[in-house]
């Protein structure tokens, strides 16, 4: 019998050990991470965001969004503002009445119930706004394609509705001067422009993502291990190193004139044709303007953090800021929270969650709070139950419809003045009886407004302060400060009025600001 060669027995049996182990070795590589550097961890669950399964807007979300649009559902649902102030209102008369007219506030809601029907462009809503226990105003909404239109029973049995069109026309009769920059119709479109090919893609890809992505060294990435399940994939870069990828990504720019035609694109779609493009000479003079800044010290961290084999939260922290997006989803239950954090310790919290998502029995909860510490904390909750797969029937407008559109001027504006008339005269009555002061706001916007105004207090009363500390020399300087204060109160009693426009609210930080100066 013929001897078998050694020789060739050892290279079959490595052979067999190369092609085994490559077999276990491409299995560690690519399904696990056993064999992967921190910066390839970091770049691989940072692309499971985009996963249309597992990523942060999953299938389910997307095909729930799409039912609500393609199928008719009834709802109901409520919207709160809780206002808890944390200054002492005791030593100020104008916060002592401030603070009564939130508690009042505080029990205000608003409640709704009705049927949707997106396909046909129909809706009918029951809408009641919620004072106290026993004071409220019910009123009714309903979207025949495009009328819309309004009925209470303290204006009319009927619907004063407007039509979706001609609206020019319609605010002309209603004495606007001019009507030029109001389209006769207000519709939902989609931008053209934001709608990018395979190849723009594909050059995004290549040409920006792909440069920046090489240029970053290995030890700018980190793993962190908190426990058995959790591990957090960091990115550090600092802010000078923040500034030269902005300036390496716009020198691409400047010579990428399909990129640039692309940007003027989406801008003259959102602001009109007769805006001004944008030049590579303007992306070379932003380039010179970026790299002669002074970068502050400091860092910027982006955090992926991995729970149980799934990503469930990414953060943004920079020196002053810190930004964190969470997910969480377990069967039919799937939630977002979004925290974003100031060193000063102001704070706004968002929860978003669904329970039943993938049922004909969905609920929806919207969580917002705003904390500023030792001054106010306020939480803004919205709830909304769909429920799907029952018969749903919306009746279009028939003779029960007083259409604006159809009357001329001289009866049109009486009439509108009348609506107005009654509807103050209803207030005034239904705050009379929940005891709420009238000169302030209606409760509702004066709960939702509350943070605003108290940072103006704030920022009012520090210049108070700060003007008593300066000006103790002499009483006449007392009396000026002491004037100053008073003026400032009866400004901020003013400014809450119903006298005057409700968006003088939001302007109130900013004359407190100007009063200052």
């Amino acid at each position: 019998m013929k001897k078998k060669n050694p020789l060739l027995i050892v290279i079959i049996v490595l052979l067999v050990i190369l092609i085994l182990g490559g077999g276990v070795f491409a299995y560690i590589y690519f399904a696990t991470d056993l064999l992967k550097t921190d910066k390839e961890l970091f770049t691989k669950y940072a692309l499971t965001l985009l996963d249309e399964e597992n990523g942060f807007i999953p299938s389910v979300l997307n095909e729930y969004e799409n039912k609500k649009q393609t199928s008719a559902y009834q709802n109901n649902g409520s919207f709160s503002v809780n206002n808890d102030l944390l200054i002492d209102t005791s030593t100020n008369t104008f916060l002592q009445e401030f603070k009564n007219a939130i508690d009042i506030a505080n029990n205000a809601n608003i409640n709704f119930n009705g049927t949707i029907d997106n396909p046909n462009r129909r809706v009918e809503e029951n809408i009641t706004i919620n004072y106290s226990d026993t004071v409220n105003l019910p009123f009714k909404y309903k979207q025949d394609v495009d009328l819309y239109g309004i009925q209470a029973d303290i204006l009319s049995p009927n619907y004063i509705a407007i039509e979706n069109n001609n609206l020019q026309d319609l605010c002309s009769k209603l004495g606007m001067l001019n009507v030029s920059g109001i389209p006769n119709k207000i519709e939902a479109t989609t931008m053209e422009s934001l709608q990018f090919t395979d190849e723009e893609i594909t050059n995004i890809l290549n040409n920006y993502i792909v440069p920046v992505y090489n240029n970053l060294p290995e030890e700018k990435f980190s793993k962190n291990e908190t426990s058995n399940e959790v591990i957090e994939y960091t990115l550090t870069l600092t802010n000078e190193e923040i500034r030269n990828i902005a300036i390496q990504i716009l020198q691409t720019l400047s010579n990428d004139t399909v990129m640039l035609g692309k940007i003027n694109n989406i801008v003259q779609e959102m602001y009109g044709e007769n805006t001004d493009t944008i030049t590579s000479e303007d992306i070379s003079t932003l380039i010179n303007e970026l790299s002669a800044q002074t970068i502050e010290e400091g860092n910027v961290i982006f955090t992926i953090t991995k729970n149980d084999d799934m990503v469930n939260s990414i953060s943004i922290t920079t020196t002053n800021l810190t930004v964190e997006l969470a997910k969480n989803q377990i069967e039919s239950s799937l939630s977002y929270g979004i925290d974003v954090t100031q060193t000063d310790g102001i704070r706004l919290n968002i929860i978003m969650s669904y329970e039943g998502i993938n049922t004909n029995n969905v609920s929806e909860r919207v969580s917002a709070v705003i904390n500023i510490p030792e001054s106010i904390n306020t939480t803004y909750t919205v709830t909304n139950n769909i429920v799907f797969g029952n018969a749903v029937t919306i009746e279009p407008f028939n003779n029960n419809v007083v259409i604006l559109n159809n009357y001329p001027a001289e009866q049109l504006q009486p009439f509108i003045e009348q609506v107005g008339n009654i509807i103050a005269e209803t207030n005034t009555s239904q705050m009379n009886q929940i005891g709420y002061r009238q000169e302030f706001i209606n409760p509702i916007v004066m709960g939702v407004a509350c943070p605003s105004i108290i940072s103006a207090f704030e920022i009012v009363n520090n210049a108070m302060d700060s003007t008593i500390n300066t000006n103790m020399q002499s009483e006449l300087e007392q009396e000026n400060v002491n004037e100053i204060s008073t003026n400032m109160e009866t400004y901020l009693n003013e400014t809450l009025s119903t006298g005057n426009e409700i968006n003088n609210i939001s302007n109130m930080i900013s004359e407190a600001e100007n009063f200052i100066n």
